[in-house]
């Protein structure tokens, strides 16, 4: 029902104003003239203009997972045969963020004013491109429910994956810290407390020793300064991290960055093989699902892979040429779209491909963390061990002097 604004006055004479919902507008005037009402102004609110004005006051950032659990959560409701409409109002009742709940308001208000569902989810501005595009695949399909499961899925593989590769870094992470702090502990701490023996002893200070000793005295003398730049930067990327593209730029520079490049790069080639099997396995033709693959937010030579492959399909030529040319994707994977593609068992065959993947992901994360671990350690050794070995060789050469 549609809700309006009045204004009224009693049969005292007393004016009163407020809302009330109702089917239509005569529906609402005989209602208020019931309760003893004189109606002098009835309008019906704009609920999607109030909505909006409530997304935009709701502040911060809608959280990845939430979109996530509310697509898992739409597809449930969908599935057991209930409506849109009265689906998106129960979700409205659910334990989501200000800022998300505001979302679903917009989102109820827009489907009671006859929009679609895709329209609807494109004027909050939070969905991308791909969901959008999938949904209106399913709207257009009558498979929304589908579809929707299927974006869930996608969304939970995708950062699962994530998750993972975040849980192999801690530790390598933890102890580059750790390592840090050693070096820095000796440098403040132990240096100074022979320096001033090494450099007063008259003894010649080999040029190891004098690097120590010198990269000791700027830390101590810009240790605070140093300190605190290393605090607002951390503060700076935090303030940026949910208000600006900086994510998807750090994103970037991992991609080169050698071990931690090679599990995203295998991670995206997963999620698009994962996309492109819900995405036939939904109904889609292979160019419709190439063609919204380059609407999602992978690295760049992947989608310019499936925007090949596209072109490929509807010149008539081999679609898995351009995976062969592009260096990203392994041999076996199209090795094995080849052979589903000319025995029409293209999704089974890419949907095992995607398992293969994922399964290679897993251990390659697996063995990158006993890697990273020891090799981290054994830099940490190789520091300290230059540092100890630079100070006692000047110790040597002062008892050295001596004799």
């Amino acid at each position: 029902m549609a809700r309006y604004q009045y204004q009224a006055v009693r049969n005292s004479g007393e004016r009163v104003s407020g809302t009330i919902e109702g089917a239509d507008r005569s529906l609402v005037l005989s209602r208020l003239m019931g309760q003893g009402l004189h109606p002098i102004d009835v309008v019906e609110q704009d609920d999607t203009n109030t909505g909006m004005a409530a997304l935009a006051g709701a502040g911060g950032r809608v959280k990845s997972d939430e979109i996530t659990m509310f697509t898992r959560q739409l597809a449930w409701l969908l599935d057991a045969g209930t409506t849109l409409n009265r689906a998106l109002e129960i979700l409205a009742r659910e334990n989501f963020s200000r800022r998300f709940s505001a979302v679903l308001s917009v989102l109820h208000a827009d489907i009671r004013k006859g929009k679609s569902f895709h329209e609807a989810l494109a004027s909050t501005g939070i969905f991308p491109p791909f969901f959008l595009s999938m949904v209106e695949v399913g709207e257009a399909t009558g498979t929304l429910a589908s579809v929707l499961e299927k974006l869930a899925a996608a969304r939970e593989h995708e950062q699962k994956t994530n998750s993972k590769i975040i849980s192999a870094l801690t530790y390598p992470l933890l102890l580059t810290v750790l390592s840090i702090g050693v070096v820095t502990f000796i440098m403040v701490s132990v240096v100074p407390g022979i320096k001033d023996m090494i450099m007063g002893s008259g003894a010649p200070v080999p040029e190891s020793a004098r690097f120590v000793i010198a990269f000791s005295d700027w830390l101590i003398a810009n240790g605070i300064t140093f300190t605190v730049g290393i605090l607002v930067g951390l503060l700076g990327v935090a303030l940026l991290w949910e208000r600006t593209s900086l994510p998807q730029l750090l994103r970037k520079f991992a991609m080169r960055v050698p071990v931690v490049g090679g599990m995203l790069l295998k991670a995206e080639v997963a999620q698009f093989c994962r996309i492109l099997g819900a995405l036939t396995e939904a109904g889609m033709t292979l160019p419709g699902s190439l063609k919204l693959i380059s609407k999602t937010p992978l690295t760049n030579r992947i989608v310019e892979t499936a925007k090949a492959m596209e072109t490929a399909l509807r010149c008539g030529e081999d679609f898995v040429a351009p995976l062969e040319r592009s260096g990203v994707f392994p041999s076996f994977l199209t090795r094995m779209l080849r052979v589903g593609g000319e025995t029409g068992n293209f999704t089974p065959s890419i949907k095992r491909a995607t398992e293969i993947l994922e399964d290679q992901l897993d251990r390659g994360i697996d063995r990158s963390l006993a890697l990273l671990g020891p090799l981290i350690i054994l830099v940490l050794s190789v520091l300290v061990g230059f540092i100890i070995v630079s100070l006692m060789s000047a110790v040597i050469s002062i008892n050295d002097l001596a004799i």
